[in-house]
């Protein structure tokens, strides 16, 4: 009984010893020292924000604008890219679409995308590619993906428009 009363006040007696050591041994910063400025290179900080984009949809039918909204949510979450609004440098994905048939649009949608690049909202854009297709609603988020490829090859060849 002894031996074990004797244990628990040498385990306590190290324990309250190293707190009390560490206590010590804890540095408290100058308040009137700055800390080190980071200087950030124009290049890497435009690398980490990423691509800037914008997407515009023109069209009625429902597949369309469900293809235009996931374009946007994709590239939204996207590391490469970012919605940005017109009056930035940026690559302009124009989607247009219609009903593939008027009398049933239900089926699908035929769509044109055009990239173009734009210095600002007041400078005419600048041609850079086109695709056309269809899609219906079990095919939207692989086309989605298909033009978002499409779009980091366009802006990997136009790199150099945004220097």
């Amino acid at each position: 009984m002894k031996k074990t009363i004797f244990t628990l006040f040498a385990i306590s007696l190290l324990c309250f010893s190293s707190y009390a050591f560490a206590e010590q041994a804890k540095e408290v910063p100058n308040a009137k020292s700055k800390p080190a400025e980071v200087v950030k290179d124009v290049k890497e900080a435009v690398q980490k924000d990423g691509v800037a984009i914008v997407v515009d949809h023109v069209g009625d039918d429902e597949i369309g604008g469900t293809l235009a909204l996931k374009l946007k949510e994709n590239f939204r979450k996207s590391v490469l890219f970012k919605l940005a609004d017109k009056s930035l440098k940026s690559i302009r994905i124009k989607v247009l679409s219609r009903s593939e048939f008027s009398e049933r649009p239900e089926i699908g949608s035929i769509y044109a995308v055009i990239w173009t690049f734009a210095e600002s909202e007041d400078v005419v854009p600048f041609y850079l590619s086109e695709s056309i297709g269809t899609v219906n609603l079990r095919t939207v988020e692989t086309t989605a993906a298909k033009l978002m490829n499409a779009t980091d090859k366009i802006a990997e060849q136009y790199k150099f428009l945004f220097q």
